[in-house]
């Protein structure tokens, strides 16, 4: 039988979100025997419940409540009410993640001293050295099973890796692997190895993938000292009139609104809903809501630079069968002076299923989504491989949320503001010609025309 707890105990631990951050948590102030409370505003749908199908999955899994998006960037022009790729159900994001599993390093620790002064941005260093986290990078390594850590092994190259492989070979990269992967290798932790069945974002089904759903929440409530409570869409947090934190107001499934008490809350929701809450927690005495003396919370959006190069082959790879983005190429990781833009980016390989890969090329800027290249393309399916290249953007406080309010359960919607940056464009262009000439050199000249443009999301 799971824990549960009364709306009037105050002598909680109440955590807001299920995913990598409050999953998390919530297990580990459990395992102390900490009476802990997890507020998830979307359903729990177990990994069997999970669907090996992309679009039923995206309806499934993505967090669908209506934002609006505004400024020059991409998104706001083409893609303005398109959900953004998070996921509204227990476990969060981790549910959907692909699992690579990369370490930050100290060039981006250290944005201001290395970058100087960029156009548009508002750079700072961290407060934190990379040294001073390394013993916490080794702790959750540990605990996720990332391969290439701890003696697990990298995992096995599916045909998509070992075309990339190839392509870089030839151009002359030396960091080339599956990379390191929060996935399986081997069995680990109650949990069996990968079974390369390609659906790495569309849940957990065969369990090889570390989340918080199949990992942290079980144990933690396997303690009794954990209750996740789903479908809780925490619209503010209370304070007394000394400013201290009591609890927090959340609306139900059915919309009807309950007060939770707590000693302490933790917010732990995604990049948006995090500012949304505590801009929407303002009182009298925080008027531009909690934690904002700075007047920075809901500033400084920051996303990854990120697209796509596909190629097809003379015999097929099936790049469907396998984990979706187990190869990376490691050797543009690192900042260097000599180039027109700050920061480093990785190539990854990737791969789509027939629908979603008709969707993306319709869209595409090179091949209308009709038309004989159309299907030309579309009938070599089989045939294709893909790369896809992540790369850093920079803070800006000018990229921030605002509040619209609503009239349902006193709910404020969240608007994305960004502005498109020099940096950005620059590194836009750069990003498409190494992944394009790695898989030429891996095609002998079978690559079609059906790149995607690199954009920021």
């Amino acid at each position: 039988m799971l824990r549960t707890f009364d709306l009037d105990d105050d002598d909680l631990v109440l955590i807001i979100g299920s995913g990598a951050g409050g999953g998390t948590l919530g297990n580990e102030l459990a395992q102390k025997g900490i009476r802990t409370l997890i507020l998830e505003a979307g359903p729990r749908i177990e990994r069997e419940q999970h669907i090996d199908d992309e679009r039923q999955s995206f309806a499934q899994l993505t967090w669908l409540d209506k934002r609006t998006t505004s400024g020059s960037w991409r998104i706001a022009k083409d893609y303005p009410n398109f959900p953004a790729n998070l996921c509204k159900v227990v476990g969060g994001t981790t549910v959907h993640w692909g699992g690579c599993s990369l370490r930050v390093q100290d060039h981006e620790l250290r944005a201001k001293d290395l970058y100087g002064d960029i156009a548009g941005t508002n750079l700072l260093n961290w407060p934190l050295t990379l040294a001073e986290l390394e013993p916490y990078y080794d702790k959750a390594e540990d605990k996720m099973g990332v391969t290439g850590t701890h003696g697990i092994p990298l995992l096995d190259p599916d045909n998509n890796q070992i075309v990339m492989a190839a392509g870089a070979k030839k151009v002359g990269y030396k960091e080339c692997s599956t990379g390191n992967m929060a996935i399986n290798s081997r069995p680990r932790d109650g949990r069996p190895a990968t079974i390369q069945d390609g659906f790495c974002f569309q849940g957990i089904r065969s369990n090889a993938k570390w989340s918080t759903l199949n990992s942290e929440i079980p144990k933690g409530e396997a303690t009794g000292n954990l209750e996740v409570r789903p479908q809780c869409h925490v619209l503010r947090i209370e304070q007394n009139k000394f400013g201290k934190v009591t609890g927090v107001v959340y609306a139900d499934k059915q919309g009807i609104n309950h007060q939770q008490r707590a000693r302490i809350v933790c917010v732990a929701g995604n990049s948006i809903e995090t500012p949304r809450i505590l801009l929407n927690s303002a009182s009298s005495r925080y008027p531009e809501g909690l934690a904002n003396s700075s007047g920075q919370v809901g500033r400084n959006y920051m996303r990854h630079m990120s697209g796509a190069v596909w190629a097809v082959f003379e015999k097929p790879v099936r790049m469907y069968r396998g984990n979706t983005m187990a190869g990376c190429i490691k050797d543009e990781g690192f900042h260097r002076q000599d180039r027109e833009f700050v920061g480093g980016y990785y190539m990854q390989t990737v791969h789509r299923g027939l629908s979603f890969m008709a969707a993306g090329l319709a869209n595409n800027l090179d091949v209308p989504g009709w038309g004989y290249e159309y299907t030309r393309i579309m009938e070599a399916y089989q045939c294709m491989a893909g790369m896809h290249v992540h790369s850093e953007d920079h803070r800006s406080a000018l990229d921030r949320k605002v509040l619209q309010r609503t009239p349902i359960a006193a709910m404020a919607r969240a608007r994305n503001g960004l502005a498109s940056r020099t940096n950005s464009r620059v590194l836009t262009v750069s990003l498409h010609d190494p992944t394009l000439v790695c898989l030429e050199d891996a095609a002998k000249r079978q690559l079609a025309n059906v790149r995607e443009e690199v954009w920021v999301r």
